[in-house]
This record gives structure tokens, C-alpha cells and sequence, in this order.
């Protein structure tokens, strides 16, 4: 059988994800779209990326990217082998960026792509604190 690309059931974007031990549940922590900051650059804070993916087959790599909506201007890009055994199956990715700084304030997209189609993408906000 081909390769069969996943259709993605959500994408969030998170300070953290826990993953019980014994269940495996996942409880994500601080999901936002909108953050503010003192200055540009950011300081660098940890960032997470989860997304549930159904209805694939077999393996592809998944990149997750995060850009500029502004300039275009690539910021992050990860690339992750993902083996999907059966399209029953539900895949969950976790994406830790763990120093991720925001340069400049402005609209950014967080994408998930498999065999160049984007699976899901979410936009977000960063923006100066007003005093």
C-alpha cells in the first residue's frame, strides 16, 4: 500500500504538555494564540506544539515551521520521521521548542506538513506590553 498522508484532528500550542505515565493522556497546559512581551527579542521560553493525526500510512517525515506572516521570515523548523501503521491509528506529535524568542512583535503561523501538504497550522500574535 502507498503512503497515505494523515489528516490532523487539532494543533495547539502550549507552555507545556504532561503525559501521564501510566495512561499516556496528555493534559496540555497554557495553550494560547495571543502573548505579550516586555521586548523584542523575546527572552527565550519553552514552547509546544501537539497535534493528533488520523488516517495515515506508512513513513514520512512531518516538519513543523514557524514563520513571519509579515516578512515571510522562517524563525523554527523540525523535522520528524513519523510511521503511521494503520489509518485507524492516531498519531500524537510534540513539538518542544525549549529557547524559542520571538524577534520582532507581529503575526507568526505554526505549520504541520507531511509530503509537502499542510496537515494544520495555527496562527499567533506576539506583541509589545502597552505600560
Amino acid at each position: 500500500m502507498k503512503n497515505q498522508v494523515p489528516v490532523a484532528i487539532g494543533l495547539l500550542v502550549c507552555e507545556n504538555v504532561i503525559v501521564e505515565e501510566d495512561t499516556k493522556n496528555v493534559t496540555p497546559v497554557n495553550c494560547f494564540t495571543h502573548r505579550q512581551f516586555d521586548a523584542f527579542p523575546s527572552e527565550p521560553m519553552q514552547v509546544v506544539v501537539l497535534a493528533f493525526l488520523t488516517n495515515g500510512f506508512g513513513e514520512m517525515p512531518l516538519d513543523a515551521i514557524v514563520q513571519s506572516l509579515d516578512n515571510g521570515e522562517e524563525i523554527e523548523r523540525r523535522r520528524t520521521q513519523a510511521v503511521f501503521k494503520s489509518p485507524l491509528h492516531e498519531y500524537r506529535y510534540v513539538f518542544r521548542m525549549r529557547r524559542f524568542s520571538v524577534p520582532q512583535p507581529g503575526h507568526y503561523q505554526i505549520s504541520l506538513i507531511a509530503e509537502g501538504e499542510v496537515l494544520a497550522h495555527r496562527k499567533l500574535i506576539f506583541a509589545e506590553k502597552k505600560s
